[in-house]
């Protein structure tokens, strides 16, 4: 049996919940994003948009790409926004009270 995962919910815009929101819209899977507060989720889309312009500039990825993969990006300020999601993931700071909150 094979599952096919098309949306991704990331709970953390860090370091770590950045890299795998860009993973995973460049792969075409839709992420929906929460953090503590929109203008965390805000950060980390910042963060991947600087580091997609990287890619841009050295000619790894085109300008449409990082456009459509930008736009597969949904903040969500409630893990009810994770409704859609087929996989969850993880990705908080290291503090295990904070992590407890979130499980």
């Amino acid at each position: 049996m094979s599952v096919k995962i098309r949306k991704v919910g990331i709970v953390g815009a860090g370091q770590m919940g950045s890299g795998i929101a860009h993973v995973c819209i460049l792969a075409g899977i839709d992420v929906y994003w929460n953090d503590i507060s929109e203008e965390r989720i805000n950060a980390g889309i910042a963060s991947v948009t600087a580091n997609m312009g990287r890619q841009i500039a050295k000619g790894t990825l085109s300008e449409t790409d990082s456009k459509a993969a930008l736009a597969r990006i949904t903040p969500v300020l409630a893990y009810d926004g994770f409704q859609p999601c087929d996989l969850i993931i993880e990705a908080a700071t290291e503090n295990e009270e904070v992590k407890r909150k979130i499980f």
